[in-house]
């Protein structure tokens, strides 16, 4: 195929050669496609096709595709919501607490502040470890300081980073921070909103529902966390926040053993309500919890964003390793990364964070 597509994104035509991916097309006009992973798994740079075709790459979700797989085969009309700039920052951590069983709350204090909207995650890098994904949140009140990154954290035996917190990744630790990244951001709506979670999944929804709470009350909100162990069950101070301001339901459930009550025992997907159109459902956590919610959503036609948490290189156990070098499904360097960056510092700062809390004014700024 020869010659030129009109491209149009967010309202702007440009001229795309067909065979590249919508990213690629993107970044040639000097547009800035929301993404991070340009492998097809984090779901960042998912937008949703307006009009006309495109080669989908097996990507295509309820009107949407991955720009990052999608490729130009004719002409076609994309839009994304705008979400704050990816940006750099260093920091401190400041503090390290125990939340209950293997959950580890860690405060980091940034140099300057990192906007970013409830629901989205960043990569954070502690001196002299590798980086991973952590999504921002808040202390289980409901609070935080302006340039304070807070992050729910599974503590793991034979975890590269995890373990080493709070003995060598200490108060005083100095941390590298990008972001923010991800597509299961809270929306603005009218319909139910549905949190779904397991172990720290519960850290992105909770940013969720606390911005959900205090800026669109009018909303019923539905609140699920599971985890296996009933130990780690940490969200309870959470969700006696989440009574006070008026949850329509907030359930904790276990599905390795028995909890104590309130906590009920099962999957999360087994207590979910009965999905319905015009809902909003945010499922958060491990991919097979999230895939299930997904699948759900679809068949009952509710709105579904997902943030799936894979495991991070010499994180994950020896079988998933072994697994994933197998079937070849692991990441690849992105060859437009780079570019990104460098056309991203160029444009104007950050938008604010929307919803983001402050301690202060416990307010949206």
């Amino acid at each position: 195929m020869s010659g030129k597509r009109n491209l149009t994104i967010n309202g702007r035509t440009i001229q795309a050669s067909p065979g590249a991916t919508l990213i690629e097309a993107a970044l040639e006009a000097g547009i800035v496609i929301p993404q991070d992973c340009c492998t097809g798994q984090c779901e960042t740079c998912r937008v949703t096709l307006r009009g006309g075709t495109v080669d989908a790459a097996g990507t295509e979700e309820d009107g949407t595709i991955l720009a990052c797989q999608a490729r130009v085969s004719g002409d076609a009309e994309i839009g994304f919501e705008p979400v704050p700039l990816a940006m750099k920052t260093g920091g401190t951590v400041t503090a390290i607490r125990n939340l209950g069983g293997e959950i580890l709350e860690i405060t980091v204090e940034t140099s300057k502040s990192v906007p970013y909207l409830p629901g989205q995650y960043m990569k954070v890098a502690f001196a002299g470890f590798p980086e991973r994904d952590y999504s921002p949140t808040l202390t289980l009140d409901g609070l935080r300081e302006i340039n304070q990154l807070i992050f729910h954290i599974r503590q793991m035996d034979d975890g590269i980073v995890s373990s080493a917190l709070g003995g060598r990744i200490a108060p005083g630790r100095k941390v590298r921070v990008r972001g923010p990244f991800g597509n299961a951001y809270l929306r603005q709506g009218e319909g139910r909103i549905v949190l779904v979670s397991s172990g720290t999944g519960f850290a992105p929804n909770w940013s969720i529902a606390v911005a959900a709470r205090l800026g669109q009350p009018h909303r019923p909100l539905h609140v699920i966390a599971s985890t296996r162990d009933p130990r780690n069950l940490y969200m309870r101070p959470a969700f006696d926040w989440l009574a006070r301001h008026g949850a329509a339901e907030a359930i904790l459930t276990a599905s390795g053993a028995t909890p104590l009550p309130p906590a009920r025992t099962g999957r999360a997907i087994e207590h979910l309500p009965a999905l319905r159109p015009g809902d909003t459902v945010y499922a958060a956590g491990s991919g097979e919890m999230v895939a299930s919610i997904k699948a759900l959503a679809r068949a009952a036609g509710a709105a579904c964003y997902a943030d799936p948490f894979l495991p991070s290189g010499n994180d994950m156990p020896l079988g998933m390793k072994i697994v994933r070098f197998l079937t070849g499904n692991r990441p690849k360097p992105s060859p437009v990364h780079a570019q990104i960056e460098s056309l991203a510092a160029g444009l104007a700062e950050p938008a604010p964070a929307g919803e983001a809390l402050r301690r202060d004014a416990a307010a949206r700024r």
